[in-house]
């Protein structure tokens, strides 16, 4: 199992990576989506919607999506608002509340309201940003998941989330904060970055994208469990689903994209 995780990582990184650094916008944009059509189909399927229930969700997400790309406005103060209310008040009061189920008229707006705003920030900050300010964005789920795992494993004694995740622990979540905040320092340090004017914005990225990281996996999580399923989808060797995959980085990418336009920080400035 562990050998193929880290085949199928491995893989995964290099896909990425050439899709990040050898596509032009629009290839890029379009595989972005297509990432995100198999999370909104593996969610779909995990709540049992038909066939067509599960097309005519993809489409109409797709025709959201078209309609944003097509359009002149300036569509930025949606996108954040939409992300800030999904990932700090939405999803946190399904968290403490738990729902015991999810009806599928829910899960259809929870398909658009989860990777929308991801994809479009996905797309914006590669446009104006570069691919390696991108990377150095999504690394942060990435570490502090890594983070939380090793720290919560070393020493990990209380439970963050029992009855939704109970792998997970208060420790290792300070774990991950932690390694978030070193790798952020380092990067600030070495003026690798342009979305962190100084070392205060640097401690509240660390602190916020760490938080809303986690908050996007239990969302997963507790959507699995209430659908009684282990994986979002099997077509990941030894990771499951693409959903699996993405449930911290579509939080991540989000709320990053909102805190950066809110600081009204664009690649014109620097």
């Amino acid at each position: 199992m562990l050998k193929h995780r880290i085949f199928t990582a491995l893989v995964l990184l290099f896909i990425t990576a050439g899709v990040m650094f050898y596509t032009n916008p629009l290839t890029f944009a379009i595989c972005c989506w297509m990432l995100c059509l198999t999370a909104i189909y593996e969610l779909t399927k995990m709540y049992k919607f038909s066939i067509i229930q599960s097309i005519a969700t993809m489409l109409i997400a797709t025709a959201a999506v078209i309609g944003i790309a097509v359009t002149s406005s300036d569509l930025s103060q949606i996108m954040r608002i939409i992300s800030v209310t999904t990932w700090c008040f939405v999803t946190p009061l399904i968290l403490i509340f738990m729902p015991k189920k999810f009806p599928k008229i829910s899960i259809g707006i929870f398909s658009l309201i989860l990777f929308i705003p991801a994809y479009y920030a996905l797309n914006i900050i590669h446009a104006f940003f570069g691919s390696w300010q991108l990377i150095s964005i999504l690394a942060m789920a990435w570490i502090a998941d890594t983070g939380a795992y090793f720290v919560g494993r070393a020493i990990g004694k209380r439970k963050l989330a029992p009855k939704i995740s109970p792998g997970k622990s208060i420790e290792g979540a300070i774990g991950g904060f932690i390694f978030v905040l070193i790798y952020l320092i380092i990067l600030k340090s070495q003026n690798a970055v342009d979305y962190l004017p100084n070392y205060g914005t640097t401690f509240k990225f660390a602190f916020i994208l760490t938080a809303v990281g986690i908050i996007g996996d239990l969302l997963e999580s507790w959507f699995k469990r209430v659908a009684q399923v282990k994986d979002s989808g099997n077509i990941l060797p030894g990771h499951g689903g693409v959903f699996d995959r993405i449930d911290s980085l579509i939080a991540v990418i989000a709320i990053a994209y909102a805190i950066i336009s809110g600081m009204k920080i664009t690649l014109l400035l620097h």
